[in-house]
């Protein structure tokens, strides 16, 4: 079965989509699948990739350009498949890494603190052009084109349900996945913890130290995390959280916001990191309180490690484990109320242990796996050929 699969920019550091889509890639290819991915741009020396506008990296594609490039390139190249990551009408499957884009500004808007920003965001919106041609790509797609799509989450199927009233037969659960066997660079990794113990004067022994890790701050969460992790030194002054934020969004806010809340000494950045999984290793809990999540690679790869972790409704990733046996899952990002109880109970070693005891003996870990999320596709794949076949 040859099978193109379609992505915007081919870039693994740009963030967890277009990692999770060479995974899928390199997963498909060694069940004997002939897949080639392609791209807008991309490196020139990228196997296995065709880039159909050239390979600056930094150069960003209209997706009308892009777009033209792709009709002209499946014109002439046979595929069994076309598989899109894109609102493309010519594809078989659609799996919209990004959930849709309707939710997607919904919840954007949602993240803004001041209610006055958040009002502005929802009402300009649709003045951005860009914005404007994926939407309604994706509008086409849904009423016009025959593409079944790929949901990543129960939450992602219930947009396309809630937003374009599409039957079930045009929607197939293909849960998110990552690799569970991140290798962890042990020495590395004891290293990155002295360090942020020194910086921060933290004792291990008696200190509870959480992981975010995400490039967009705002979206993610940071904001209500800091608030929360404030509330809570005031509250439990005797108990330490301390945390690491991973990624490459802007610091200098947050930075201010540690200041004024009396938190800038808990509060470690590191910048872009490609070793999640080193500091997965060293952290008590894993924790992203999104506004927005298709289903987040970070939490499942907390969860393939047996870390407790936090998140939101909002992250199609809470419904891979339960509320207080494997995590806590909070309604709402900007609930303090719930969200300090939730760092109350991560802060508590009993307690974190025996989430991460049930994370094991539920066996969570084959459930957020890439190799569970391409056998699932792989079913998608064959019944979607076996009816073009007929």
């Amino acid at each position: 079965m040859k099978i193109a699969l379609i992505i915007e920019r081919f870039n693994i550091a740009l963030g967890g989509a277009e990692r999770s889509v060479y995974e899928i890639a390199e997963r498909l290819r060694q069940t004997g699948r002939q897949v080639t991915l392609l791209a807008s741009v991309a490196p020139a020396d990228a196997s296995g990739v065709i880039s159909l506008c050239g390979h600056d990296p930094h150069k960003r594609i209209s997706f009308a350009i892009y777009r033209d490039a792709l009709n002209a390139h499946l014109k002439t190249n046979h595929y069994d498949l076309v598989h899109s990551t894109l609102p493309l009408t010519v594809a078989d499957v659609y799996q919209p890494r990004g959930g849709s884009y309707i939710e997607t500004y919904i919840r954007n808007a949602a993240s803004y603190p001041n209610p006055l920003t958040a009002a502005f965001k929802r009402a300009t919106y649709f003045t951005n052009l860009k914005r404007m041609q994926y939407l309604r790509a994706e509008q086409d797609l849904c009423r016009n084109g025959h593409a079944v799509i790929a949901a990543l989450s129960h939450y992602v199927r219930d947009q396309y349900k809630r937003h374009f009233n599409l039957p079930d037969e045009r929607i197939f659960m293909t849960p998110n996945g990552v690799n569970t066997e991140l290798a962890i660079d042990a020495a590395a990794a004891a290293k990155k913890e002295q360090d942020i113990a020194r910086a921060l004067k933290l004792d291990r022994t008696n200190a509870t130290l959480l992981l975010f890790g995400a490039n967009n701050f705002r979206l993610k969460g940071l904001y209500d995390l800091l608030y929360a992790m404030a509330a809570f030194k005031r509250q439990s002054p005797n108990r330490r959280i301390a945390l690491i934020v991973a990624g490459s969004g802007k610091q200098t806010p947050y930075r201010r916001l540690a200041a004024k809340w009396n938190i800038a000494d808990d509060i470690y950045f590191t910048g872009y990191t490609d070793s999640i999984q080193d500091y997965l290793s060293i952290c008590d809990a894993a924790v992203l309180p999104s506004y927005y999540d298709p289903c987040s690679r970070f939490i499942l790869e907390g969860l393939a490690i047996a870390k407790p972790v936090l998140t939101t409704r909002y992250n199609g990733a809470s419904e891979y484990y339960q509320h207080l046996r494997h995590g806590i899952i909070l309604n709402e990002p900007n609930n303090l109320h719930a969200f300090v109880e939730g760092l109350d109970a991560l802060s508590q070693p009993r307690k974190r242990q025996a989430m991460s005891v049930a994370i094991r003996q539920d066996n969570l870990k084959p459930t957020v796996s890439i190799e569970m999320h391409c056998d699932v596709l792989m079913k998608l794949y064959e019944n979607l050929y076996q009816r073009k076949q007929k």
